[in-house]
């Protein structure tokens, strides 16, 4: 039976086409969230996601008319994959409870309960669109989720050189920009935090003089063995955006 809601909270659920630990990751990674939280023209900018008891999450929602929205976020119970309770510790006060149950192996429900102090604050927060809000945010959640599809593309080559230079021309910037994308193109370095949790976000100019940009989020910087990264599309403001290609190209590819 569907959670019926008091009169002090906002609830709304969802069933999703995926697993429930991937439907988790997304919803606690910031390279992720980047790509789906808030409501329909809004965009998301995280400055720190702390996923843990006690760790914050810090971000910004910008509308369509650039108004930006502070918001920060205390978590209070992280116990992956099932649940997360969060406060939200700035305007508007509430606490957010976030379930997530296996449907089978390949879906997932997810229910977002919004509780309030008192039916006062929940009314205020929902004349300014928080019912509407929520449920664009759960309907772009289950947008980017469907182009998940689980599939592996391998490719292997051997190469005539030592390990430590292999790392390397993956790794510094001066390198990359000698030998990595298609032939003609070129490639812009932006910005290169080589760290785990960093950035590399470049542009690729083609024949034609436009850029495509990039950005790269180090999972793995194990010194010449193992990289491990997650690559997404961004504008030139290094904001998330649709694979500008292929309709069903991926929004995101985890590569080891």
């Amino acid at each position: 039976m569907p959670l019926i809601a008091q009169e002090n909270q906002i609830i709304e659920s969802r069933v999703l086409r995926a697993p429930r630990e991937i439907v988790f990751r997304m919803f606690t990674e910031a390279e992720h969230v980047s790509h789906w939280w808030g409501p329909r023209g809004f965009r998301t900018h995280t400055t720190l996601m702390e996923v843990r008891p006690g760790g914050l999450w810090t971000h910004t929602m910008i509308g369509p008319d650039g108004t930006e929205y502070p918001n920060e976020v205390r978590y209070e119970i992280v116990d992956a994959p099932e649940k997360l309770v969060y406060e939200h510790i700035n305007d508007p006060l509430f606490r957010a409870t976030i379930t997530f149950t296996e449907k089978g192996a390949q879906e997932t429900e997810i229910l977002f309960v919004m509780d309030f102090l008192d039916v006062r604050l929940r009314n205020a927060v929902a004349e300014r669109g928080a019912v509407e809000g929520l449920q664009d945010t759960l309907a772009r959640f289950e947008e980017v989720l469907s182009t998940y599809t689980g599939e592996e593309f391998v490719l292997i080559r051997e190469l005539n050189a030592p390990r430590e230079l292999v790392y390397r021309s993956w790794t510094e910037p001066d390198r990359l920009e000698k030998w990595f994308g298609p032939a003609g193109t070129k490639l812009i370095v932006k910005r290169a935090d080589i760290r785990e949790g960093g950035h590399f976000v470049y542009g690729m100019q083609l024949p034609d003089g436009n850029t495509m940009w990039g950005r790269w989020t180090f999972r793995d910087l194990t010194p010449f063995s193992r990289i491990v990264l997650v690559t997404s599309f961004v504008d030139e403001n290094e904001q998330p955006i649709a694979p500008p290609m292929v309709k069903d190209f991926p929004v995101e590819m985890l590569s080891t």
